[in-house]
């Protein structure tokens, strides 16, 4: 019995710990699609984040809080991002992908996921 107790609470600590990894978050329409975390000598260098605006009007803004973790799932650290268009970068239109590369230097961070915090429309 005693046995079967240690058993049943190991797996209950590894499901906790899955389960507290973060996933993406989107916000008014604007999800995250995917990230791609860029490591050099087990240091996050920067990372790359595609958004699909799903929404009906143009997007020209987006801000986020991106969250490091490794590969035990270990939050690393956190940081601001965030996206604007401007003279050479267009907004993004309804139902396209947009792209953004960001720097980061977490050391031991090898996932990041994103969680958009405010989404700014074009006005017409």
């Amino acid at each position: 019995m005693r046995k079967l107790k240690f058993i049943l609470t190991f797996i209950l600590l590894v499901a906790l710990k899955s389960f507290s990894q973060e996933n993406h978050i989107g916000k008014l329409n604007v999800e995250v699609i995917k990230t791609y975390s860029q490591n050099v000598f087990g240091k996050s260098i920067g990372y790359y984040v595609e958004f699909k605006n799903n929404s009906d009007l143009e997007v020209d803004g987006i801000k986020w809080t991106a969250s490091f973790y490794d590969n035990f799932g270990e939050l690393k650290g956190k940081k601001e991002g965030s996206w604007q268009s401007g003279n050479i970068i267009s907004p993004i239109k309804p139902d396209e992908i947009g792209k953004d590369l960001e720097n980061s230097f977490i050391a031991g961070a090898t996932k990041v996921y994103i969680k958009i915090t405010l989404v700014h429309f074009v006005k017409k």
